[in-house]
């Protein structure tokens, strides 16, 4: 019960001295303003850089996890070495599509065949796809070349992926591996490059869509392979937005029809100018890419066509890295070959966030520094209220008014006026994060109207609210050192 009624006493007696200090701000409204000027100006600078500097990073994380994946993430390939283990009789990969030239693809974006010269898979360009056994087929796509392997090794190394996911009970996993298919677009056919996945890839790279659904396993059930595409591909089709299921059909590698069930959220391109035919600065276009179940389109293939070893990604969190990166080398080298797998984690540009708190730190030392010197003049002037405020502390004192509360109805006055001014300067750092182009200034894609980082508010009222203690306590001394019986003479 006492320590109840000793708590109250205390919230009591500090929601009274807030009271007085704001009442006796309000009677000197222009010497209060004046002298917290400087600390409102730090304090919307200081955020406006720290939200800067986390919207940048953030925006910038968001576009490498497309690519790698989350921090944390391993990527695993296989390429069969079989040194150590027997190789199985049915293997044919290092004889037809694995011993292709690396350099007799096609060229980028020509979507041409590679060499069929020598019966040989030749290494597929960026649009094109590499001829497999004498017979090079234009614009097949990227599914030939140096990462081709023949079917049942293809399915050999995907069973074995899966096996390890499952031995080891790894929630987070996809697979993945890039090809090209040639749509029928109302211009004519296009060669549309597409990842192959795994329903986990969404989750893994933070894929957003916004319209429609992302893949689902049970879309590998369906006649018609369900079909993810980014804006760019629904604007070639010439519709506006995705209201429903739409299908399109494909020329290559085989004739099929897809349905289109989702469409990716739209590039950021504000920042991106290219040049058309007539030389004219035009904005860039959004890309044309798409992807598929990979389950889906491997039920769409010749059963003899080659086709890319899959990769496989974990998504582990950085602790788990190590462990889970030797687990899979000695475990798919065991079936492979020695020297068969390759690991690769993304940490290295994950730690790229560690400079972000370091970023943090600078600024925010560097801000409280400028607040300082700000409430340097705030103490003057405190100082010099104190003492045309003599005669009334003496008053209070001979009433009862004790030595702490004098002390903190002094210091809150320079509290509540810079977090007052803390307030102000969050507000403007808010308004001017919404204002102020960041794409265009800082060349990276940022979205607009980004939301304000709540850390950023925090540490500017919290840096005002310090500043104002540290401003307020000599002026609360000097309050406190005077003696009734002079002030009330004085």
């Amino acid at each position: 019960m006492r320590l109840f009624t000793g708590m109250g006493g205390v919230f009591t007696g500090l929601t009274g001295a807030i009271i007085e200090a704001w009442a006796q701000l309000r009677i000197g409204k222009l010497r209060v303003l004046l002298s917290l000027v400087g600390v409102a100006a730090a304090v919307a600078a200081m955020s406006f850089v720290i939200a800067v500097g986390q919207v940048s990073v953030s925006a910038v994380n968001a576009v490498m996890e497309q690519y790698s994946g989350r921090p944390g993430t391993l990527t695993i390939s296989v390429s069969p070495t079989w040194r150590g283990v027997s190789r199985p009789a049915d293997d044919d990969s290092g004889d037809d599509a694995g011993s292709g030239d690396a350099g007799s693809g096609g060229q980028a974006g020509a979507g041409s065949g590679g060499s069929a010269a020598e019966g040989q898979a030749g290494s597929g360009g960026a649009g094109g796809s590499g001829g497999a056994e004498g017979a090079g087929t234009a614009g097949a796509g990227g599914a030939g070349g140096a990462g081709a392997s023949s079917p049942d090794t293809s399915i050999r190394i995907s069973q074995a992926m899966s096996s390890f996911v499952d031995r080891y009970e790894i929630n987070s996993w996809a697979t993945t591996y890039d090809t090209s298919i040639r749509f029928a677009f109302p211009d004519g056919p296009r060669q549309v490059r597409t990842q192959a996945v795994s329903t986990g890839y969404g989750l893994i790279h933070h894929t957003q869509v916004t319209q429609g659904r992302w893949l689902r396993s049970d879309d590998a059930d369906d006649m018609s392979p369900s079909l993810v595409v980014s804006q760019g591909f629904l604007d070639a089709l010439g519709v506006g937005s995705l209201s429903g299921p739409l299908t399109v059909a494909s020329y290559e590698p085989t004739r099929t029809t897809y349905t289109i069930v989702g469409v990716l959220k739209p590039e950021d391109l504000s920042y991106c100018t290219t040049t058309d035919a007539e030389g004219n600065t035009v904005p860039c276009p959004q890309t044309l890419s798409a992807f598929v179940l990979n389950s889906s389109y491997e039920q769409q293939l010749p059963s003899h066509a080659a086709r890319p070893a899959p990769s496989l990604e974990i998504w582990t969190g950085a602790a788990g890295v190590s462990e889970i990166k030797q687990r899979a080398k000695d475990n798919l080298d065991a079936q492979f070959g020695q020297g068969s797998t390759q690991v690769t984690d993304n940490l290295q540009s994950a730690n790229a966030n560690l400079s972000t708190g370091a970023f943090t730190s600078v600024v925010s030392g560097a801000g409280v520094f400028v607040m300082v010197l700000g409430a340097l003049g705030l103490v003057n002037i405190s100082l010099v209220t104190v003492r045309q405020r003599i005669h009334e502390i003496g008053v209070r004192r001979s009433f009862g008014a004790t030595s702490r509360r004098i002390f903190f109805s002094i210091m809150l006055e320079s509290v509540v006026a810079t977090v007052v001014a803390g307030i102000v300067g969050v507000g403007i750092a808010v308004v001017a994060l919404r204002v102020v182009p960041l794409s265009a200034i800082l060349d990276i894609p940022v979205p607009d109207n980004p939301p304000f980082p709540m850390s950023a508010a925090l540490i500017g009222l919290v840096a005002a609210s310090g500043v104002g203690a540290l401003a307020g306590i000599i002026p609360a001394f000097v309050a406190v050192r005077i003696r009734p019986i002079d002030a009330i003479r004085f």
